[in-house]
């Protein structure tokens, strides 16, 4: 696949999500699709756990959008990097028992994609769970927990 065309297809999946249109986005994934956002922890396989993911995240954080400030790309990876602007939900999943702050908060993120068959076959979205929560009004420990189901351990010296 064409660099050029690989950053085509990133920036229709970018402009898709950005108006929160997951049947569009998916049209850009592979069947085989598997997206890792480890912030959140999550994977999704396959076109209809991304449909799930998108349709969840989207709930949680309705206004989200993300811009690619630059690219680069090889023989069948594209990493790009940018800015993520998005509101937390009261009613996310990521808040449960808190009240976040209705704050639209920016933060970087990373994205590498792999391609097959003229399609996305894998996305790598990665950004600081602990700046959303913190700009979102919320507790990071409440935050992870909601997320990964226990606190976060603690370091001791």
């Amino acid at each position: 696949m064409k660099r050029d065309e690989m950053y085509a297809l990133a920036l229709s999946l970018a402009e898709a999500k950005n108006r929160q249109d997951v049947e569009e986005a998916l049209k850009f994934l592979h069947k085989d699709m598997v997206l890792h956002s480890p912030a959140w922890g999550a994977v999704a396989r396959g076109i209809e756990e991304n449909r799930q993911l998108l349709t969840h995240f989207f709930n949680s954080y309705p206004d989200y959008t993300v811009a690619f400030d630059d690219h680069l790309t090889n023989e069948g990876t594209l990493f790009g990097w940018g800015i993520v602007k998005m509101t937390m939900s009261p009613n996310a999943s990521d808040a449960r028992g808190m009240t976040p702050n209705g704050k639209r908060i920016t933060l970087p993120v990373t994205i590498r994609m792999t391609f097959k068959d003229g399609l996305i076959a894998t996305e790598h979205f990665s950004c600081d769970l602990a700046q959303i929560a913190t700009q979102s009004g919320i507790s990071i420990d409440g935050m992870w927990k909601n997320v990964f189901g226990t606190p976060p351990e603690s370091t001791t010296a």
